[in-house]
């Protein structure tokens, strides 16, 4: 028995009723031991470990509080398993056994591989999930996205009982721009658009692309004068960039209105879009405010 632990690639160590090392395998002292010999105490043990920059990684940066806290764990289970990580990077899952009479005893298999693996799915999960939440062209969230912030954004608004405002924007006379200069002139007016709303509007904004020329944006804790008002300066914003830069100079028109206490998104839309409509007809570059009733 003794023989097949001794050649076992687990990692098998055992420990006294004092939390001693008195023996480990040949693969536990190969990756725990860098030369020491048994016996040693397994607090002494985590210490040189800690200070020279291997064994269990200690997260807090504070040997003694990551004893004080792992040491009754430890001495009042019977058994536990765990992972843990090192220093060097590999992962670990323990289980730790304490006999009637108190000895301890410790396998550790090598589950690098696994969580290796784990992170690359949740890093393949994201990007995945970022892909179908970003329009392509700006970066920006795409319409389905945008509208699921929107909605979040008027619940949390209704809770607080604070305003919360929703603007469609149009580009005016896009498609001339596009005939007559092309779609890489279009499509560099549509990244310019976002580019500079992400930089003007408030962190706390949200703009997002519902496709073609039209952007939702949300103003949450934001009044319809106040949201009117930082359309119309991101206007005049976008029309002084463009009169210095090499892009056809352009415009937009507007909608917006104030979501009622548990309005549903698409009401609140297409209310804005009411508006919108409204200020294209009154001559395009300006932004009109949803009737109230």
């Amino acid at each position: 028995m003794l023989r097949a632990l001794e050649s076992s690639e687990l990692h098998v160590a055992v420990y006294n009723p004092d939390d001693v090392l008195v023996w480990g395998n040949q693969a536990w002292n190969d990756t725990w031991m860098r030369g020491r010999t048994p016996p040693l105490p397994f607090t002494e043990m985590v210490r040189q470990d800690f200070a020279a920059g291997e064994g269990i990684k200690i997260d807090c940066n504070d040997v003694e509080a990551f004893l004080a806290d792992i040491l009754p764990r430890r001495h009042a289970a019977t058994r536990r398993s765990f992972a843990t990580d090192r220093y060097d990077g590999t992962w670990l899952w323990m289980t730790e056994t304490r006999s009637p009479a108190g000895w301890f005893l410790t396998i550790a298999a090598d589950i690098t591989p696994i969580k290796r693996a784990e992170s690359a799915l949740r890093t393949a999960h994201d990007d995945a999930l970022q892909a179908a939440r970003t329009d392509v062209l700006t970066g920006l969230p795409n319409r389905r996205f945008i509208l699921e912030l929107a909605a979040a954004e008027i619940e949390v608004a209704a809770q607080r009982g604070s305003p919360c405002a929703i603007a469609i924007l149009d580009i005016d006379h896009f498609k001339p721009i596009n005939d007559k200069s092309g779609h890489a002139v279009g499509d560099a007016v549509l990244r310019h658009l976002a580019r500079c709303g992400t930089e003007f509007l408030r962190r706390r904004d949200r703009l997002g692309r519902l496709g073609g020329d039209e952007f939702l944006t949300v103003f949450p804790d934001c009044g319809i004068g106040n949201a009117s008002d930082t359309l119309d300066r991101f206007r005049d914003r976008l029309t002084a960039r463009g009169k210095s830069g090499s892009l056809p100079v352009y415009s937009f028109s507007a909608g917006v209105a104030v979501a009622r206490p548990r309005e549903a998104i698409e009401a609140v839309v297409a209310r804005a879009d009411k508006a919108l409509y409204a200020a294209k007809q009154a001559g395009r570059a300006r932004t009109t405010i949803a009737p109230e009733d």
